[in-house]
């Protein structure tokens, strides 16, 4: 999900269909990009998430992941992951994202 926000100027209504489809009992992939929306172009800032079945799948397929993405991003780029997480975890800062 890039632009989260940009549509409706209101990031938790622009994820609706997200949570429409895992209400709806779907397993769903997930990959999102903060750079956008959060202003951190080149910061390579954003989240892969899973919703799985059960927390055995969810292991199975976790452990894929792992092996699929290790080579890729042995050190990935904090900064930026740092300053999203700070605006995500503070309520007031997430306000006025």
């Amino acid at each position: 999900m890039a632009y989260q926000g940009f549509a409706s100027g209101d990031t938790t209504k622009d994820a609706y269909a997200v949570r429409h489809f895992v209400k709806e009992g779907h397993q769903i992939a997930l990959s999102q990009s903060f750079a956008k929306n959060m202003g951190l172009y080149g910061e390579r800032v954003g989240a892969f998430s899973l919703v799985t079945s059960s927390p055995e799948e969810r292991a199975r397929v976790d452990s894929q992941i792992k092996i699929i993405v290790r080579p890729m991003y042995s050190n990935p780029p904090i900064h930026g992951a740092r300053i999203a997480g700070t605006i995500l975890a503070d309520p007031a800062l997430y306000k006025q994202w």
